[in-house]
């Protein structure tokens, strides 16, 4: 009779070693997450999780193990853009109480 007693046999069992790789690939991808956020702001701390959750069940001295997992880390920074705010509301490239110093769009001239 073989006898599981520790969590890392149970891991290496549950879904004939699945969980076990999928688990350890999500923790790769979210550590070279972490990795890559933490090269572009060095002096910023990066926070993540891994979950693991273990349904247990048991009946008449059987027991069934559903298993599941998640991973998060922080949401990645996205670019910033700024605009003027006209009075009614609409968004301008230009600063809406400024006059235009050209009456018209200038030609570029390409080299």
């Amino acid at each position: 009779m073989k006898q599981v007693r520790d969590i890392a046999t149970l891991f290496g069992a549950l879904e004939n070693g699945e969980l076990n790789r999928d688990i350890s690939d999500k923790l790769k991808d979210a550590l070279g997450e972490l990795l890559e956020l933490s090269n572009n702001s060095p002096n910023k701390e990066f926070k993540g999780n891994l979950t693991v959750k273990l349904d247990l069940k048991v009946k008449d001295g059987a027991v069934t193990i559903a298993s599941s997992f998640t991973t998060k880390t922080p949401d990645r920074p996205r670019r910033t853009d700024f605009f003027w705010l006209t009075d009614d509301g609409a968004l301008s490239t230009e600063h809406p109480r400024q006059s235009d110093m050209f009456s018209a769009p200038r030609e570029v001239k390409t080299s």
